[in-house]
């Protein structure tokens, strides 16, 4: 999955690194292991379009797919996800 942005492996880093599973609130943030996500749901969106998450219990969880736990993210910092956001408020 070379195609897939920094942002976008720093999205799904954040996610493995709490268990590979969430749940979005009613606001459609993301949930993990009791921290919200700094990303954007268009960004989980694509990570399930490229087969990398999916989506489940009526699109209101997301977890990990065995592809995307495949994915190289050596060298990614998971902040990276974060700062992207923070540049947007």
């Amino acid at each position: 999955m070379a195609d897939l942005t920094r942002a976008q492996r720093a999205a799904l880093l954040w996610l493995k690194n709490r268990n590979g599973d969430g749940v979005f609130d009613r606001t459609g943030v993301l949930i993990a292991a009791g921290e919200r996500a700094g990303v954007m749901r268009m960004t989980w969106n694509t990570l399930g379009d490229r087969g990398c998450v999916e989506f489940y219990a009526n699109r209101k969880r997301l977890r990990v797919t065995s592809q995307g736990a495949l994915i190289n993210l050596n060298g990614i910092n998971e902040s990276e996800c974060k700062e992207r956001e923070e540049a947007h408020v």
